[in-house]
């Protein structure tokens, strides 16, 4: 019984591992784009819950007026604090400051992201507080291009 169970593996097998599809996949260009096309700043705290060691992560997004001048790679914020309200209590308010907020960038489809000369890792809480930092972004083709992210004001 073990031989016929083999053989008919055996026979199968190839069938199983084999695509069906052989043509119709496009080829997909490697972009030469590498632009920051958006930039968002958050604050972020842990609240606990009533379940002891359960805490939830909050966030608060802050207004951002940019400008982004494609030319010369340069990315320029002002920064605004929202106001309180239900989900963002005064007590966090008062907490938010350059040293300890998330950025995040919009680039282009495919590209890399690499901080330069120190600049904070994007999506976790960074020091922005010197108001002036570099990053490379690296397109799917393999170009880069630096950019300079310069935060021009912060208001609470």
């Amino acid at each position: 019984m073990k031989r016929y169970t083999y053989i008919i593996v055996m026979i199968f097998l190839p069938f199983l591992l084999n695509s069906c599809l052989k043509d119709g996949l496009d080829d997909i260009e490697y972009s030469d784009e590498c632009e920051i096309t958006d930039i968002k700043f958050e604050h972020r705290w842990a609240v606990e819950s009533d379940v002891e060691g359960i805490w939830t992560l909050k966030f608060k997004e802050m207004k951002v007026v940019r400008d982004i001048d494609l030319d010369n790679k340069v990315v320029t914020v002002d920064i605004m604090v929202p106001d309180t309200d239900n989900s963002f209590p005064q007590s966090e308010r008062d907490k938010v400051n350059l040293s300890s907020l998330a950025c995040s960038f919009f680039v282009s489809k495919a590209a890399k992201v690499t901080p330069l000369d120190g600049a904070p890792k994007l999506g976790t809480l960074g020091d922005y507080s010197s108001k002036n930092f570099r990053y490379r972004i690296t397109s799917a083709s393999g170009v880069s291009k630096d950019w300079q992210i310069v935060i021009n004001s912060f208001n609470k």
